[in-house]
Order: structure tokens, then sequence, then C-alpha cells
């Protein structure tokens, strides 16, 4: 009877360790994965960046203007050359499918990214007036989806279980980061740009 207690103690006793395991190493996990999506959130904004430097030095759209597609995130893969031919294909296509607001319709199965959403900003709130705006009819053709000089784009947690962190980036290629899901459709200004984290390169 003594031995068959004992033996009811260690098994109740090995129990509660593996649940208090549980306990810690569920949220460490969870946490990790957290982190993981972030990281990864930043390293692909920062593939935007790269895109737009191809698209305006390689005049990829064909529109004889050497400018930036601030249109959509999505227009970076799916943009076609004015005369013709095949998509642009500069991102990668579940980053173009994560698109929050695309201006065509995107394919069927298209959401978030490892948990994350992107979207082209609308404004430079550093810059003062019409200045600021990012689309811009740049060739004449009717459409407000070029800048010469400027373009800024957020990536930003589909709900708060997939990330903490939002991040912007323009055209000078560096990306910031702020706690939060909440995206902003504007580049700060100044003092409160000051506010943000620097993602730096080893980082990403």
């Amino acid at each position: 009877m003594a031995t068959r207690m004992r033996g009811s103690i260690s098994v109740l006793i090995i129990i509660a360790v593996g649940l208090i395991l549980s306990a810690i190493a569920i949220p460490i996990l969870h946490s990790s994965n957290r982190a993981s999506r972030e990281r990864m959130a930043s390293m692909a904004i920062k593939t935007l960046s790269l895109a737009e430097s191809d698209f305006r030095a390689n005049d990829r759209d064909r529109n004889h203007v050497n400018d930036f597609w601030t249109g959509d995130v999505s227009g970076l893969y799916y943009v076609k050359p004015v005369d013709g031919g095949t998509e642009v294909r500069l991102i990668e296509v579940d980053v173009a499918g994560a698109d929050a607001r695309p201006i065509h319709p995107l394919p069927l199965g298209s959401g978030p990214r490892k948990g994350y959403r992107f979207q082209a900003l609308d404004q430079d709130d550093s810059v003062e007036g019409e200045k600021g705006v990012y689309r811009v009819d740049t060739d004449r053709s009717g459409h407000k989806v070029h800048n010469i000089a400027m373009f800024g784009f957020v990536a930003f947690p589909a709900d708060g279980g997939e990330g903490r962190l939002v991040f912007v980036l323009n055209e000078n290629n560096t990306v910031f980061a702020f706690p939060g899901i909440q995206f902003r459709a504007t580049w700060p200004a100044g003092a409160e740009l000051l506010k943000l984290s620097h993602c730096r390169d080893d980082e990403d």
C-alpha cells in the first residue's frame, strides 16, 4: 500500500513539474516566435526600398520618367510596363499579397505575411503642404501613383498576438520601429521621428 502511494505521489510530482515547465516554456516560445516575425517584417520592408531603387533607376514601368512607385505595395510586383510585357516582380509575391490597401484586388489566398501587413504611406509630415504628398502624377498619365523623389511604407501586425512593433521606412533607406499594432498613414515629422527606434542593419 505504501509503495503504491509513493508511486502515485511520484506521478503527481512529475505531472506538476511538467505543468510548471509548460507554463514557463510556452510564453517564452510565443515571445520568441513574435520576435522572429518582427525581424522578418523589418527585413521585408527593407526589400521595398531596394525594389524602389530598381524601379526608378531602370524605369521599370517604362513611362519614360525615373520615378518611384508610390501607388501601393503590391504594384512593386504586379505593375506592368505601359508599353506591354510581364509584371515588374521586384518584391516577393507574398509581400505583395500582404498589401493592406492595394489599388487592384489581390489574388485569392492573399493575406498577412508571417503575421504582418504592408502599406504605402500617404505623405511625409516633415514636408509642408502638397510637396509632402507621395502619390503624384509624374508622367501626365492621369494616375497619381508615382513620385520623383520620395516614398514611404509601413509594416504593422495583423493583430497584437503576431507582433508588437510597427516599422516605417522611406527613401532614406532606414527602418524605424515604434511599439504598438496600429499603423500610421504618414511619415513622422522631426521630433516624433527622433522618438522611434532605429533598426540597425545588423539587427534586420
